[in-house]
């Protein structure tokens, strides 16, 4: 499934940017005290994929940041499939968790800050026919 996020993402053509909602997916809640970044906000809808990637600041730090965004996506039927820490090429520390519900993918990636915890939702899902 994972190829398949990056085909989607690489389909700039069909992309659009800015007026999503805060919270676009049903089944990924976000905690309403996270800030929004739709700047760089993008979904990309194909006849069989839709990729999104959202962003959002927190005041918390990355483990209870994650926890948070964790115990919401299972609360909604999605199944944590693995995760690892790492530190970007700034040197912030940060933790990337995969989620799965049936064939749809949700990566959650939180990374330290300077001012806030930097939250970033990569999403990968097929549309299912009405």
């Amino acid at each position: 499934m994972l190829p398949l996020l990056f085909l989607a993402f690489g389909l700039t053509a069909c992309a659009s940017t800015g007026g999503l909602a805060v919270q676009p997916f049903n089944d990924i809640p976000i905690p309403v005290q996270w800030t929004p970044y739709s700047r760089d906000w993008v979904m990309i809808r194909t006849p069989k994929v839709t990729a999104a990637k959202m962003i959002y600041f927190a005041e918390t730090k990355v483990d209870v940041t994650l926890d948070h965004a964790r115990q919401l996506l299972l609360k909604t039927g999605w199944t944590e499939a693995r995760s690892e820490r790492f530190v970007n090429p700034e040197k912030f520390p940060g933790i990337w968790a995969e989620f799965t519900k049936g064939e749809d993918v949700c990566r959650v990636t939180v990374i330290e800050g300077m001012v806030a915890t930097h939250i970033d939702y990569t999403v990968a899902r097929l549309n299912r026919s009405p």
